[in-house]
């Protein structure tokens, strides 16, 4: 007898800590931090310090993440990105 049943692989899961300039309002936010569990293949170029947060966001979104959690501290903010294989 065959056993066919596995155990599910856990979701990929990206952190990403932002930040924006806090004498310019219309400057973009960008990237402080990012952690990454599992696999963000496909936008790791994205999740560097430095970088534009709108850039890693929109990547990830089009690569199959969900955002799952968005909050803004003043000029900090905190995403977190969820995919379910």
């Amino acid at each position: 007898m065959a056993n066919d049943v596995s155990i599910p692989r856990p979701p990929d899961v990206v952190t990403i800590l932002w930040e924006r300039n806090p004498l310019d309002r219309q400057a973009p936010r960008t990237i402080v931090e990012a952690s990454v569990i599992g696999s963000a293949d496909g936008c790791s170029r994205f999740l560097r310090t430095g970088r534009r947060y709108t850039s890693a966001r929109n990547c990830l979104l089009d690569n199959g993440f969900e955002q799952i959690l968005s909050e803004s501290f003043g000029v900090f903010g905190v995403s977190v990105f969820v995919r379910f294989s």
